[in-house]
């Protein structure tokens, strides 16, 4: 009779435990298995690799993978102004597993008409970095070196300087903004991204371009090319030499990146927040910020969900004043 009281008492404890478990977990690796993350989170970058804005993404990662204790791959999307990896993540299940790394050009598809959705159809992780170090530049072959007398020389030969640009993108936003600026008429080309206008301007094959700093410091330093401007509200003090446009006299060309990761729109704000307490980590990290700076002339700046989703839509309603100039482009075409 005992003993059948204590079987009975022993079968009562064991469907207790496996009530308990079946709604609580019941044991560490159920709770392991649910913690965020736990595997690996693809990071889209929606330009092809080599360029800063994959740079910044794999320093980024690197420094994540750490804290959050899985890989964080890269996967270069690139294509159609970005847009097709913008879609990638658009349209990912929102799980926390696939972000996106762009900077403020993801902006532009929308306002030149090519897509119609713009930031706020994603949840904003934060912004990791701020980069005022696009310059305007040439090579040293031509008869300006400085802003100025670039401004000057093209008033005197309208559609006879050629600006090497990027169709869709920050490059041919900021070309027509000097047209506008400035008073002048460029000859606008299309060359492609980053690589293809440096390779181009070493060769001498188009006079202007715009270009990140860290891209061809080399250049700067044996004077292949010569720097007209830093399009940024101020000197960097990492390059302190270069003048900005505003400083030579040509207002409204001020055209710094800021880096973000979001995530597909109804991703969890408890995954968002956790994915962006480790990105200030990382952020503040006095080695990540020896990093950005000593490779790129970047300035690691953490902007949590809330704030660098209004910060990115105050830029957004920024270039919104070129909506007209970039459509009638397409249209020109």
């Amino acid at each position: 009779m005992k003993r059948m009281k204590l079987k009975k008492m022993m079968a009562l404890a064991l469907m207790a435990c496996l009530t308990v478990g079946a709604v609580a977990g019941c044991g560490k690796k159920s709770a392991k298995g649910n913690k965020y993350p736990n595997h690996a989170i693809q990071m889209i970058v929606p330009v092809k690799a080599g360029g800063d804005t994959d740079s910044n993404a794999r320093l980024l990662a690197s420094f994540m993978e750490k804290d959050l204790k899985t890989s964080i791959p890269v996967v270069n999307v690139a294509g159609s102004s970005g847009t097709i990896g913008m879609e990638q993540v658009k349209n990912a299940k929102p799980d926390g597993y696939t972000a996106l790394f762009y900077h403020a050009e993801a902006m532009m598809p929308e306002i030149a008409g090519l897509i119609n959705y713009q930031l706020d159809a994603y949840k904003m992780a934060g912004i990791c970095l701020k980069a005022n170090t696009t310059l305007l530049v040439t090579h040293k072959d031509t008869p300006y070196k400085t802003l100025p007398e670039f401004i000057k020389y093209a008033k005197e030969n309208p559609g006879k300087v050629e600006f090497g640009m990027a169709v869709g993108g920050y490059p041919q936003l900021i070309g027509l903004a000097l047209q506008k600026q400035a008073g002048i008429k460029l000859k606008m080309v299309d060359i492609g991204g980053n690589s293809p206008k440096i390779a181009a301007l070493a060769g001498h094959n188009t006079d202007v371009i715009n270009v990140e700093y860290f891209l061809i410091k080399d250049y700067l330093k044996t004077g292949e090319f010569v720097p007209l401007a830093l399009l940024s509200s101020e000197r960097n003090p990492l390059f302190p030499d270069i003048p900005t446009a505003k400083e030579q006299g040509l207002n409204n060309m001020e055209f710094g990146k800021f880096f973000f990761v979001a995530f597909p729109k109804d991703t969890p704000d408890e995954i968002v927040n956790a994915f962006s307490a480790s990105m200030k980590k990382a952020v503040e990290n006095p080695e990540f910020v020896k990093k950005a700076q000593d490779s790129f002339a970047l300035t690691p700046t953490y902007m949590g969900p809330a704030d660098a989703t209004k910060y990115a839509q105050s830029v957004y309603k920024d270039l919104l004043k070129y909506k007209d100039d970039f459509r009638n482009a397409g249209k020109a075409k």
